[in-house]
């Protein structure tokens, strides 16, 4: 919990300001100045999403309210097992059959106002003159609860705000120039609501149509004294970014250059990375969309279109997958900002080549409009991850879902808001329970401290403590004072054992295997008369499984490694890694497990048009450059794409891709921590 607002830098000049929380941004600065001294803000955030409760008993659905509070830290909000955020209200998804059809919409606008002016009342008071609390701390203050933020998708956004659907939520600028970077100035609270008035009054004001507003006078946020509703709403990158402008946009448009077919022929043929799903039918064959498969796509397009497209066209996706991962980065400072506002500009100035090839006809798409104020919403309530709408669907599970099939599905609302709250109130004896035995044990541990003295507590407090070896805990390998000191998890047993090292030539396709072996055994263990040829107890997939070789980061200069500048690829170099295995203890004990690798060549070559790295396979005398390695020089893992260009090779599957094709991408767009880092990433005209 934070109580003040923070100012945060990355430098000592106080130049680059970090902006993470609520509490390190200027909304919270400005508020605090407008409160009486002394006075703690608790910013309120809302979230609200209409969701199905059923699949084959007709229409039934629910409409649940949550809230949370800016002072949480948001890797708490996002834990659904915090309880950060809870649930205040269901707002009634009538049908409102009582009403004509051409009333029918403007009734369903005034009850959602009503319901939340109902649900909300209580702060009317609060914010204006405040509430004594007691904190997490045990101080009480003087608290300001403030609606500050508010979660939903465009529909409800524009609901929310009381603003018809075809424009912007926030500011006023014109639907017919959506499409254009222009300034969109914020609608004004006051100046709005005057227009209400008139408006109930009789009279026509010009911007009652202009700015697109409904006819609902009273917006359950006119009397909330210190909400500005339109800097409430906070961007939405699920519905906003990864289901609108990419998937049903952008991608739609790529689809019609490149081809179905084509695209899903690429996306086959995407090399495995644990973590990344492969699109195994393509991508015309998925029947339900979620964010997860939009985010997958985004992973791999850029490096699947470089030399399928034309290049302005490339152009224009990259900048759009871009200004996508800045807008989800965790934490930005004023060069990420410069470089998300960067991207989109670069979007702008060349998207009028898909009108040019007669892809679409216009931008005037509100989604498309919304990232003009993706900076402003960052700097004004903090990064993106904060309000993501994808938490309050997550907790539809509990405060919706479950609730409504615990019941008999007749007058469901009631049967749900009864259950839960049984359910809170089994939770927070649990809860009580739990807190009065820590309590009952420290007083124990304390009186055991007073009477028999310090070792007698640390003999009490070690006996009620649990074993660290657990029994999947791999011991075989002790620490190597020459360690590089990257973590790693690796099976207990082998899949392979005693497998003679002829075996592993043709089952992983290692030529260099036994060549490779000699130097490292020769290096490692000059005096060991023991045969290369022997056996071995070779470490990887059962026999069931299709074999996979991952590509990844390892260590080449370890002394470069250990002093390079953070986040860079200085003493990296990509590999490929075809066997992990353990050697006999005939030729010795070693800290950790081998690995045959095979190496690609170094990071000095990049692609003029997308910046990414692009690698080959090394080889030494036609034969590959290979070499065996201890598994903690292995950094992570490192995606390569081949460079398909417009047609992909008919024989290339992601099986064999790495093998049969020359040339790759290193791919950064695989993590956002990838990507945030800039290691794999030189794009010197965007960033």
């Amino acid at each position: 919990m934070t109580y003040a607002p923070e100012r945060v830098f990355a430098d000592k000049e106080m130049l680059k300001q970090i902006i993470d929380e609520m509490w390190m941004v200027d909304w919270w600065w400005e508020i605090q100045e407008e409160l009486p001294a002394g006075a703690t803000v608790a910013p309120v955030i809302l979230a609200s999403d209409k969701t199905k409760l059923s699949l084959f008993r007709g229409n039934q659905v629910a409409w649940p309210v949550y809230l949370s509070i800016g002072n949480i830290s948001k890797e708490t909000r996002r834990q659904v097992l915090a309880r950060a955020t809870i649930l205040v209200g269901y707002v009634p998804a009538s049908k409102l059959e009582c009403f004509t059809e051409a009333n029918h919409s403007l009734a369903g606008y005034h009850l959602f106002h009503h319901c939340m002016e109902k649900i909300l009342h209580s702060l009317i008071d609060a914010e204006t003159e405040g509430i004594d609390m007691v904190c997490t701390d045990g101080c009480v203050r003087k608290v300001f609860p403030i609606l500050a933020a508010y979660m939903a998708d465009h529909s409800e956004q524009c609901l929310v705000v009381n603003v018809k659907e075809n424009f912007c939520p926030k500011g006023t600028v014109d639907p017919d120039e959506h499409g254009e970077p222009s300034e969109c100035l914020l609608r004004n609270v006051e100046k709005m609501l005057e227009v209400l008035d008139l408006h109930q009054k009789g009279h026509s004001p010009e911007l009652f149509e202009k700015t697109g507003m409904r006819p609902v006078y009273e917006p359950f946020w006119r009397d909330l004294p210190h909400c500005d509703i339109f800097l409430c709403i906070t961007p939405d990158v699920l519905h906003q970014l990864h289901k609108g402008v990419f998937k049903d946009h952008l991608m739609s448009w790529c689809a019609s250059l490149v081809g179905a077919k084509e695209l899903d022929r690429q996306f086959k043929a995407v090399p495995n990375l644990p973590g990344l799903r492969h699109f195994k039918n393509g991508i015309s064959h998925v029947s339900q969309w979620t964010g997860t498969e939009h985010k997958e796509m985004q992973k791999v397009i850029v490096a699947l279109l470089a030399g399928a497209i034309d290049p302005v066209v490339l152009k224009v996706v990259q900048a759009v997958v871009d200004f996508i991962y800045y807008a989800q980065f965790h934490r930005h400072t004023t060069d990420t900002l410069e470089a998300m506002t960067n991207a989109l500009q670069m979007f702008h100035d060349h998207k009028k080549v898909f009108v040019k090839l007669g892809i679409c006809e216009h931008f005037n798409i509100p989604k498309l409009h919304l990232m003009v104020h993706y900076l402003e919403g960052i700097l004004c309530k903090g990064a993106l991850n904060s309000f993501n709408t994808e938490l309050p669907e997550r907790l539809h599970i509990e405060f919706a879902k479950d609730a409504y099939h615990a019941g008999n599905w007749r007058d469901y609302i009631a049967h749900m808001t009864t259950w839960l709250r049984r359910q809170e109130a089994v939770d927070e004896r649990s809860a009580f329970l739990e807190w009065l035995a820590a309590t009952e044990l420290k007083e124990a541990a304390d009186e055991a401290a007073d009477n028999s003295g310090t070792d007698n507590l640390n003999q009490y407090i070690d006996a009620g403590g649990s074993d660290t070896e657990s029994e999947d805990e791999d011991l075989r390998f002790a620490p190597s004072p020459n360690s590089c000191a990257c973590a790693y998890k690796i099976t207990k047993r082998p899949a392979w054992p005693r497998t003679p090292s002829l075996h592993i030539l043709t089952a992983h396709d290692t030529s260099e295997f036994l060549p490779a072996l000699t130097s490292f055994i020769h290096e490692i263990f000059p005096a060991s008369p023991v045969r290369v040829d022997g056996l071995l107890a070779a470490l990887g997939r059962k026999g069931s499984i299709p074999v996979f070789f991952d590509t990844a980061l390892v260590i080449e200069d370890l002394v470069m490694w250990a002093h390079r500048v953070k986040g860079s690829l200085q003493g990296l170099r990509a590999a490929h890694v075809k066997v992990i295995f353990e050697l006999p203890l005939e030729f010795g004990r070693l800290s950790h497990p081998l690995a045959y690798i095979e190496w690609y060549t170094p990071f000095t070559r990049t692609d003029s048009l997308t910046g990414m790295y692009q690698v080959t396979h090394s080889t030494r005398a036609r034969q590959p450059n290979a070499m065996i390695v201890s598994v903690d020089c292995i950094v992570g893992p490192c995606h390569l794409i081949v460079k398909c260009g417009q047609e992909i090779d008919l024989a290339w599957t992601s099986a064999n891709i790495l093998d049969r094709a020359t040339s790759f991408f290193v791919n950064p767009y695989i993590t956002i921590a990838n990507f945030a880092s800039g290691a794999f990433y030189n794009n010197f005209e965007l960033v």
